[in-house]
């Protein structure tokens, strides 16, 4: 029998890393995609502690002659996550178009190439999902994040959109919209977070791991997860 896999860009630390080590002690073989091959490969470990397998490809999901070279690298997938992102805290005053241009290419831009250049694995497998990582922020308006709401956003319409397009085939798309998330991307940004107000990647990765074994005849299109201590 044919073990599942699933591919997991970001999956050097938060909520790639803990996606990686649900889904390994679950029986899953894992792909770690990401631009830090140090962080990976220290998630290969942690994945074979947990009796799991894992194929490192360090690359950066925004450079996409590399996202391209998946199509060759990957051949067959059950699940693909697109977790890399970045996020970015400004006023619209002080946010530059490099700034722009940096969170779009990560966390709307590169899913879009990387479903493509895997489309043909996950067309490999009997009930394929692909499930990218959203936010909270794309259901309400704050303050100082409109370029990273933005490109959120446009994540949500993309799956919504493709969802439509792939379901002839087969492939479950879905977007998981976490709140505020306890990873160092969200403490890097704003050290002084209330951490009860945090979901737990963990929580997150039990959440990934129920919609990528779905039946292939059901479906959902966006989830949100948030703290139930967060009221707004």
């Amino acid at each position: 029998m044919t073990r599942q896999s699933v591919v997991i860009t970001g999956g050097g630390q938060g909520i790639g890393r803990a996606a990686a080590l649900h889904f390994a002690e679950r029986g899953w073989d894992c792909v770690l995609v990401g631009r830090t091959a140090d962080k990976l490969e220290a998630v290969a470990v942690e994945v074979a502690d947990r009796g799991g397998t894992a194929h490192v490809i360090p690359l950066d999901v925004t450079d996409l002659h590399a996202v391209a070279s998946l199509r060759t690298r990957i051949t067959r997938a059950d699940c693909l996550i697109n977790s890399a992102g970045e996020s970015l805290i400004k006023p619209i005053s002080d946010t530059t178009p490099d700034d722009w241009e940096r969170i779009l290419n990560t966390n709307l831009r590169a899913p879009y190439f990387v479903i493509q250049a895997l489309l043909p694995a996950l067309l490999e497998s009997d009930n394929p999902s692909v499930l990218n990582i959203g936010s909270k922020t794309t259901f309400g308006g704050y303050p100082e994040v409109s370029a990273y709401t933005a490109s959120k956003t446009g994540l949500l319409g993309l799956t919504r959109a493709l969802a439509a397009e792939l379901r002839p085939q087969g492939v479950r798309v879905v977007l998981l919209a976490p709140g505020p998330a306890d990873t160092p991307m969200r403490w890097a940004a704003t050290p002084d977070y209330d951490p009860k107000l945090l979901v737990q990647p963990n929580t997150i990765a039990e959440a990934l791991f129920w919609l990528a074994t779905l039946p292939h005849t059901v479906t959902t299109s966006e989830f949100l997860l948030q703290s139930t201590w967060f009221e707004s």
